[in-house]
């Protein structure tokens, strides 16, 4: 049987097959100390593609009988490794997710034939079971890590145009690398410019060591042509390390201006919109009278909160009439928390440099808006205690009012101390730093 398989001897075959019709039930061939070929590995490894119809006819289980023990290469890996494009479709005719049989290092047929550069049996492959080219071996390289490993550009090109799959182009083997890193220490020059031109790979990409691809050729042995790949890389603008580390921080910066530039924009509207309608709808509302409109639904007098006096009224804030000092008191601060938010919304929108700068005299300008709008809040509702309990101060409000406005102070305090502390810290780095 070892004769024929070798020679692809199919008369040979069939006489033995006459002769003990069992034969391939018991016929494992002992070619190594690592593995049990049968028949059918012998003659997928020479290409007898006659020979192997002839044998997959008759037991189609052996196309994988081998792989479940040894975990030694199937037929179809043999087949793929030499290219015999017959032979892999007659072996995936029978079982086509063969293409996810693997080897003792985890490697299946799409693997080891772009190991190869059988470019011609990978599109076999994956025309069967293209989700077999997203498995790992055992080392955790993917197949285009195999690839450039194995210096096949033209498989890598194909697999990279056939998938196109930006997952798969940017993953990292067990050192962290990238493809993009791999080939810099290949030094192909071609490889590095097709990467960067026609696929999705990623750049900037850092390996286990914090390293670019640039970083990488830099720490590389020199040859002539180094001088292509770094000027391949840098068109690309691919960055160093350090470099991207600091572009990073820039974009984190502008990210982080950003969000505050929305959160400032809706506090200062919310902020602006409530001292408009304090503004014109104060506490305990308007009188919609005067003195020239006398008739019973309009007229009325109106008792002042210090005595009995009887007084024509006119339209107006009611209470600016019973209670003047505590409105002007409350017009003050509605007008401050008006005047600061609707000033924030025009620094927002005035096109000004937005920096860090400006941040913090917006936040500021809203520390006061917010102080001015609580302020506001204590005073009316001070005056509605009195416009409810007359002259008489309600204890339960009083109280409330006096804890109101001692927290809100303690909480001005703090973080006006935490922020000079942080100030002051800064101050005394740079002072270090240049000393």
């Amino acid at each position: 049987m070892y004769d024929a398989a070798l020679k692809g001897d199919v008369p040979s075959l069939l006489n033995l097959l006459d002769e003990d019709p069992l034969i391939l039930d018991r016929c494992n061939i002992q070619n190594s100390g690592r593995f049990m070929q049968s028949p059918l590995h012998v003659a997928a490894n020479l290409g007898h593609i006659n020979f192997i119809i002839e044998i997959l006819c008759r037991k189609p289980a052996l196309v994988e009988d081998l792989d479940h023990y040894s975990k030694g290469p199937s037929p179809l890996h043999l087949a793929s490794v030499k290219g015999h494009l017959e032979v892999v479709r007659h072996l995936l005719a029978v079982k086509p997710n063969l293409c996810f049989s693997r080897d003792q290092d985890g490697r299946n047929p799409i693997h080891v034939a772009a190991m190869c550069g059988q470019v011609h049996v990978l599109d076999v492959l994956l025309q069967a079971y293209s989700q077999a080219a997203w498995e790992r071996t055992n080392n955790g390289d993917s197949v285009l890590h195999l690839c450039i490993k194995h210096r096949q550009p033209e498989a890598l090109k194909f697999l990279s145009t056939f998938l196109d799959d930006h997952q798969l182009i940017n993953s990292k083997d067990s050192d962290g690398n990238t493809i993009l890193h791999l080939v810099v220490i290949a030094k192909q020059p071609e490889i590095v410019t097709f990467l960067l031109k026609a696929t999705s790979i990623e750049v900037n990409a850092i390996n286990t060591n914090d390293f670019t691809a640039i970083d990488t050729h830099i720490r590389s042995k020199m040859d002539l042509r180094d001088e292509d790949i770094l000027q391949s890389l840098k068109h690309f603008k691919v960055l160093q390390s350090k470099n991207m580390l600091k572009s990073r921080r820039i974009t984190s910066d502008q990210d982080w201006l950003e969000k505050k530039r929305n959160t400032l924009m809706v506090v200062a509207s919310l902020i602006a919109t409530m001292a408009f309608q304090v503004g014109i709808n104060p506490p305990g509302g308007t009188w919609q009278d005067d003195q020239n409109n006398r008739n019973a639904c309009f007229s009325s007098k109106m008792t002042m909160a210090n005595g009995n006096n009887n007084l024509d009224h006119v339209a107006g804030s009611i209470m600016a009439i019973k209670t003047r000092g505590l409105y002007n008191t409350l017009l003050v601060s509605n007008t401050i928390g008006l005047i600061s938010s609707l000033s924030v919304i025009l620094l927002l929108i005035s096109g000004l440099p937005f920096k860090k700068l400006l941040v913090g005299i917006l936040m500021i300008t809203m520390w006061i808006a917010v102080s001015a709008t609580i302020m506001t809040y204590l005073f009316s509702i001070c005056f509605l205690s009195l416009y409810i309990h007359g002259s008489g101060r309600d204890r339960t409000t009083w109280v409330t009012w006096k804890v109101m406005f001692i927290s809100w102070a303690l909480l001005m305090a703090i973080l006006l101390l935490g922020h000079g502390i942080r100030f002051i810290a800064k101050l005394i780095r740079d002072r270090c730093s240049q000393g």
